[in-house]
């Protein structure tokens, strides 16, 4: 498969519609489906499609208070926790290159890297566009061991998506080779293995023993993690047109997050699968060439009672956690999870703004610019930006540029920049003291 351009902001979007279209969504009748698209429809709070964030005056001269950095001891699933909160991490405050590690196949016009690292106490592992995992010393970068995932028949020689998550002693693979793994992560020795009926296009979510993740015709699994069988499953509206990434189910409590393709966030009891609520995101206008693909590629956020979404056509909406009702929404859309730092939260936009926003109003302190493109002039070279991480006081994003970036959270001004000249479309992740950075041609980078 070739890979398309990464030059736009905007994130590259696969279709499955060869494969969606011969797929029925699981036990729903013309009817259902009626029903629930009107009750979509009477949830939805629309932005109209020339809105773009701006800051609130009245919020202008408040304080933004990070709380105290923690060092966090490992990162062992996207997002660090089953919640997605990472809080504000004591790492990279040196802001500079510790170390460089050749961590495999990157991308190339036939796969790509769609997936962070993880990281164990001891190990970071990272899955390639090779669908191979690898390990590495936390502390040196120094290989430990490589495994390649299994395509199950010769035909399969490319798969696309998938994600990586670690627990007790065990690496747990969700391949774009529809399977899904379990290896010991001192050896990298498979432990079980679990055929599924559709390649795995998101990053598992760890919690109570379960995995959740989901896969590209839009279903949802919980996953037994001593012996892979499934637990329960559940299928959204089917939509082919997706953005390329590694999203992933959040959860809390008893309660798992899933945002799918289609634009629909569905809210689980975890023991069973049932639904307790649905909302969808949607923006209208806004005609650029995916501006009609409403797929929420970033990961939900909870915290406080509050389901923090993004999609990538131009929303960020809070919802009630227990009920479904919107508390807010602002018109900025993402691929990447927002950050939640105590009470504030910052996300970095696909329209090139930097924005700071309180998590319980929606009120904004600011939104900045980001430089769109390497020549302003002849507006070529548009850039995107991976990110945020709240890092030793700043907001670190990484950039299509090469640059890791600091930004002040109090006012979004940049601070400090450093080159580590190489292509970055993937988060960044912190561990210990230092912040590592996957780049897309599959270059491990310690920054401490």
């Amino acid at each position: 498969m070739a890979r398309p351009s990464r030059k736009s902001t905007f994130a590259v979007v696969l279709s499955f519609a060869l494969l969606s279209a011969c797929q029925l969504i699981n036990n729903r009748s013309a009817e259902r489906e009626a029903e629930e698209a009107e009750d979509r429809a009477g949830r939805i709070a629309m932005i109209l499609g020339d809105e773009v964030i701006e800051a609130n005056p009245e919020l202008a001269s408040q304080t933004i208070s990070l709380p105290p950095a923690v060092t966090l001891t490992s990162w062992a699933q996207a997002g660090a926790k089953p919640s997605k909160v990472v809080g504000h991490v004591a790492a990279g405050a040196d802001f500079t290159v510790d170390w460089r590690q050749d961590a495999g196949r990157g991308s190339d016009r036939r796969s790509a890297l769609t997936s962070p690292p993880i990281a164990s106490e001891e190990s970071i592992f990272v899955l390639d566009s090779g669908q191979t995992i690898r390990a590495f010393d936390l502390e040196t970068g120094a290989g430990r061991w490589s495994t390649k995932v299994p395509s199950g028949n010769n035909r399969d020689r490319i798969g696309i998506g998938g994600g990586i998550a670690y627990d007790s002693g065990r690496v747990f693979v969700s391949s774009g080779f529809s399977l899904i793994l379990a290896l010991d992560a001192a050896t990298g020795d498979q432990i079980w293995r679990r055929e599924m009926d559709a390649p795995m296009t998101g990053s598992p979510t760890i919690r109570d023993g379960r995995m959740f993740v989901t896969s590209n015709n839009n279903e949802v699994f919980a996953i037994n993690l001593d012996d892979g069988q499934v637990v329960w499953s559940d299928q959204a509206i089917a939509e082919p047109a997706r953005v390329l990434g590694s999203p992933s189910p959040a959860a809390i409590e008893d309660i798992v997050v899933t945002p799918y393709s289609s634009g629909e966030v569905i809210a689980y009891l975890a023991t069973n699968g049932r639904r307790l609520w649905t909302d969808a995101l949607s923006r209208p206008g806004r005609f650029t060439p995916i501006s009609a693909i409403n797929d929420i590629a970033a990961r939900p956020v909870l915290a406080s009672g509050l389901v923090i979404v993004a999609n990538q056509s131009g929303i960020t909406a809070a919802i009630d956690g227990r009920t479904g009702t919107r508390v807010w929404v602002q018109p900025i859309g993402s691929t990447q999870a927002p950050a939640l730092a105590g009470t504030h939260l910052f996300i970095a936009g696909v329209d090139g703004r930097l924005a700071a926003i309180d998590a319980a109003s929606g009120g904004v302190y600011w939104a900045k610019d980001l430089p769109k493109f390497k020549n302003t002039n002849k507006q070529r070279g548009r850039i995107s930006y991976s990110g945020p991480l709240i890092a030793s006081g700043h907001i670190v994003l990484v950039s299509s540029e090469g640059e890791v970036l600091r930004f002040d959270p109090q006012t979004g001004e940049e601070v400090g920049r450093l080159d580590i000249k190489q292509k970055v479309f993937l988060e960044p992740i912190a561990v210990g003291e230092r912040i590592y950075i996957l780049t897309d041609n599959a270059r491990l980078v310690a920054i401490r």
